[in-house]
């Protein structure tokens, strides 16, 4: 069987294993890196719909040309033929003199000195990856294409991630995609709310000392304050001394979250630092996969649909080209003109219709190689990103319902909510000695001035810190709610098929296909159609001088011993030697064109002639040898000349 030129010499296993790994029903790797970095991430369904040609299909545009059999014998192949980035040649059982050549060239590629290059690394740290933004652009046919949207999925994810492990995404664009402000995340905000709630917490503890002390000396025998007033505000003071004890202890409290390593003096900020390190943690989980799958040779969808093309090279040359037979018929006429036809017959086996795309003369099936390649591409990015995402996101969820709990179920609250008056009141109605309650009113009218603007102070100050911390541990709260919220609620929910929706992002407009070249090479094909008018009407004009010798019918009467007619002087006017005979066709195996295509890297100049001398498909160096002793061959130049046994020669171009 023939070999493919130029393939890839892993194109075969990367296939199958594109073809082995499943496809996922939502992408949660998009979803996942915009909700942790606000990068908006593009819908995978949309990013090829720009790369999509009208004359060909996702990836790639192109023409079926065809060429003259007799004249032209090529390879199949990678970067076989300038100006072509793939050349597919396949048999047409309806046309058995001409040989169909798929002309592809790759839409969005990096080209130079005719080499492709790839996208991909070879690095081993993700921050020396380079990474490439793409372009706009208009091909041959004039058509607005573009690589940007395919390269913001691609890398836009590196450049966020990065950020993000780094500190924050303000600021962050990929291929003038920014993060928008509102969006951003900002780590350094956890550790400064962290450091909120523990202020708050040293206040309560420096105040709680204080508190105590000043309780201890009121409750003396030789305090210099004695009486109902000074009792009463007593009791104020071990109310609140309490109640900061109790704010305290909640905010000492242990995690929820297992293995939390966060720091900070409360449970609160040991929490935000916690769900700092996580999203840092999982960056890098996540920029740790962009690497692995920018390492391997599917990264690149152009380098797939190169796959795509070995594949199906492979699959024509073991089904069509290896399965007719290729049979060269020299006519001759009177005189030795004549002419040679080169014809390929199917053979039982010989198959034009590819399983999976259909009848390869139909170049709008040619489509589905295109998207054939998408496809497998889009399988890759399920296998490498989205399968990675979702055990990150899984792991973050778990994480943040573990520190969302450190809020909610550590909300401070006051240990006694009573007034000071009101326990004192109480005390004096439960003394067994009492005379049934104090007048509230004498108490307070005994309490001076300073007393007074003691107190509301003190309680001013106590319910500004209140306030404001339950202030913040509800804007806290809120917000990881909301994002935990965002990422289960997208992960559950996004289920509409990736796979389902492929065929949808490419045009599907192919009345309008045309050759990728200009009209003149499409005028190249005339050429054999002239030669052969010219060969069938040097057969006519053989026909017609052949027809016009009927006086030539007398040679069938009785010639005796031929004594005058062979004579010198006689009526032929020879020496004695009876002209030629009209040769009859020869037809005669040229075998097939299973072996027109090894594996020796050699490019063909477009403007050389496509030919093989036809001693090359014999495999014996020679040309025809005819009935009568004679011979016909292709001459290096490309012409067919015969030789005949008296020595005459017969050439045509």
């Amino acid at each position: 069987m023939a070999e493919v030129q130029n393939e890839d010499p892993n194109s075969e296993a990367n296939v199958n294993k594109l073809k082995g790994f499943d496809s996922e029903s939502s992408d949660a790797w998009a979803t996942l890196v915009t909700h942790i970095t606000g990068y908006p991430v593009p819908d995978r369904k949309t990013i090829f719909e720009k790369l999509t040609s009208t004359s060909g299909g996702p990836l790639f545009r192109m023409d079926i040309r065809e060429r003259d059999l007799k004249s032209v014998v090529s390879e199949s192949g990678f970067l076989v033929n300038e100006g072509q980035d793939y050349d597919i040649f396949f048999l047409n059982k309806n046309k058995k003199s001409s040989l169909m050549q798929a002309r592809i060239v790759f839409e969005g590629r990096v080209k130079s000195d005719n080499d492709i290059h790839f996208a991909g690394t070879d690095a081993d740290d993700v921050d020396d990856a380079s990474v490439r933004e793409g372009n706009e652009f208009k091909d041959y046919n004039k058509q607005e294409m573009s690589t940007i949207p395919l390269a913001r999925y691609m890398n836009g994810p590196r450049a966020a991630l990065i950020a993000l492990r780094d500190g924050g995404t303000d600021g962050v664009k990929f291929a003038d995609l920014p993060v928008d402000d509102a969006n951003a995340v900002e780590l350094n905000s956890f550790l400064a709310t962290g450091e909120s709630f523990d202020r708050a917490a040293q206040f309560f503890k420096d105040k709680a000392v204080v508190l105590k002390d000043w309780e201890t000396r009121f409750s003396r025998e030789d305090a210099s304050w004695k009486g109902e007033a000074a009792d009463v505000f007593r009791d104020l003071l071990k109310k609140v001394h309490d109640n900061y004890e109790g704010y305290l202890e909640t905010f000492g409290a242990s995690s929820n979250a297992d293995d939390a390593s966060g720091t900070g003096g409360t449970v609160y900020s040991r929490a935000l630092n916690t769900g700092s390190q996580s999203l840092k943690d999982a960056a890098s989980s996540l920029l740790d996969a962009w690497l692995a799958w920018a390492k391997t040779d599917y990264y690149d969808p152009l380098r797939v649909l190169r796959f795509v093309l070995d594949d199906l090279a492979r699959w024509v040359n073991e089904h069509n080209i290896s399965q007719s037979d290729i049979e060269a018929t020299t006519h001759t006429g009177y005189q030795g003109a004549g002419y040679t036809t080169v014809r390929h017959s199917p053979k039982t086996g010989f198959l034009q219709e590819h399983p999976e795309y259909g009848d390869l003369s139909d170049i709008a099936n040619w489509k589905k190689v295109g998207e054939k390649a998408v496809e497998l591409w889009n399988q890759g990015v399920d296998q490498e990103l989205v399968r990675p995402a979702i055990a990150e996101t899984s792991k973050l969820n778990n994480r943040f319902l573990d520190l969302t709990k450190d809020f909610t179920e550590n909300v401070p609250k006051p240990r006694t909510t009573s007034t000071a008056g009101e326990d004192y009141a109480e005390d004096k109605l439960n003394d067994p000695g009492g005379n049934g309650g104090p007048d509230i009113d004498e108490w307070f009218d005994k309490l001076n001035d300073n007393n007074n603007d003691f107190l509301n102070d003190l309680n001013n100050n106590n319910n500004d810190i209140l306030d404001d911390l339950n202030d913040k541990n509800n804007d806290i709260l809120d917000d990881l709610n909301n994002k935990n919220n965002d990422i289960l609620d997208d992960l559950n929910n996004n289920n509409k098929d990736i796979l389902d929706d492929l065929g949808n992002n490419t045009k599907t407009v192919l009345d309008d296909l045309g050759n990728i070249n200009n009209q003149a090479l499409d005028d190249l094909n005339n050429l054999g159609n002239a030669n052969n008018d010219f060969l069938n009407d040097l057969g006519n004009a053989n026909n017609d001088a052949l027809n016009n010798l009927g006086g030539l019918g007398n040679l069938n009467s009785p010639l005796g011993d031929g004594g005058p007619l062979n004579a010198d002087g006689g009526p032929l006017g020879g020496n004695g030697q009876l002209p030629p005979p009209v040769i009859p066709p020869l037809t005669q195996s040229l075998g097939n064109l299973g072996g027109n295509n090894p594996r020796d890297g050699a490019r063909n100049n477009p403007t050389e002639e496509f030919t093989r001398s036809l001693g090359n498909l014999l495999g014996n160096g020679g040309g025809l040898n005819t009935p009568t002793g004679g011979n016909t061959r292709l001459r290096d130049g490309g012409g067919i000349t015969t030789d005949f046994p008296n020595g005459s020669r017969s050439s045509f171009d």
